[in-house]
């Protein structure tokens, strides 16, 4: 079993493990990924498909699996080790989802609620984007 050796730390809060997991899960499906490597274990992060890294999100967001989490002043904390390629998968579905949020017409109550949803994905995109790059 190969380990990446360039693991980048995100704490992240429930809010945003829930948007990363919504996010890739409907990425995931839209491209009819899944994954297609079910004779590697799921630790074997060697291969980095995006249905693989879905579903590592599902086992984060609904089990609280691959990551360590700490409750800090009544708030859950989930510090998430991901690869370079696997939080690159991360922001590309995310930068994704903001554009097709700000393109969608809608009337006023859901544009306000899709801007702010976009904006969530947008700085999140962003704080990976500084965690990953130095």
């Amino acid at each position: 079993m190969t380990e990446p050796t360039d693991d980048f730390f995100i704490a992240l809060d429930q809010t945003q493990v829930s948007l990363v997991a919504l996010v890739l899960h409907q990425a995931a499906e839209e491209c009819r990924a899944v994954d297609t490597t079910p004779d590697i274990p799921a630790e074997d992060r060697s291969v980095v498909t995006l249905g693989r890294v879905a579903t590592r999100w599902a086992g984060i967001a609904e089990r609280e699996e691959y990551c360590d989490v700490v409750n800090v002043h009544g708030e859950r904390l989930y510090n998430v080790s991901l690869s370079l390629e696997e939080w690159y998968q991360v922001r590309a579905a995310l930068s994704e989802y903001a554009a097709r949020l700000t393109l969608t017409r809608a009337h006023p109550p859901t544009v306000d609620d899709n801007r702010r949803r976009a904006r969530e994905a947008l700085l999140l995109v962003d704080r990976i984007t500084e965690v990953t790059s130095g």
